[in-house]
């Protein structure tokens, strides 16, 4: 049986062990100079859509079923705010940035969650953010 965990406790285990597990974008987390990007994804853990819903459960959904990549779904939905994050209105993120996006639902999905599979897919987002590749999990590594 899956064990079920809060979005509370999301945060929480984001906020407080991120650090610990992906040591290399440690700065992403605790730098300034990233914050904004840092306070971009917590949010994105703790946002309510005007259904009702939660937008993890939509990642989730989006990952889970279409295979689509929690990077993809996250960068898509705040698109309009990553352009005036970054002061580019096709909202081009450097390297660190999207990996550090990356490592942060890879987190959330592999930790918090508990996935133990991934792959690595072409998703091609050329138009905005310059994202070729990324990654969506798997809840086993038998399959679902």
């Amino acid at each position: 049986m899956t064990e079920l965990i809060s979005i509370d406790e999301i945060v929480e285990k984001v906020e407080s062990e991120f650090s610990y597990y992906y040591k290399m974008f440690k700065g992403f987390q605790q730098n300034i100079e990233y914050a904004a990007y840092w306070r971009q994804c917590m949010a994105a853990l703790e946002a309510t859509l005007e259904d009702g819903t939660k937008l993890l459960s939509h990642i989730e959904f989006c990952n889970n079923v279409f295979n689509i990549p929690p990077i993809k779904t996250f960068l898509t939905y705040y698109k309009n705010e990553f352009i005036v994050l970054t002061g580019n209105e096709k909202a081009v993120l450097d390297v660190y940035i999207k990996k550090s996006i990356g490592a942060f639902w890879g987190f959330v999905f592999k930790v918090a969650l508990k996935y133990e599979g991934q792959k690595s897919v072409s998703v091609s987002m050329f138009d905005y953010f310059n994202v070729k590749n990324a990654t969506y999990f798997i809840k086993s590594k038998e399959g679902r």
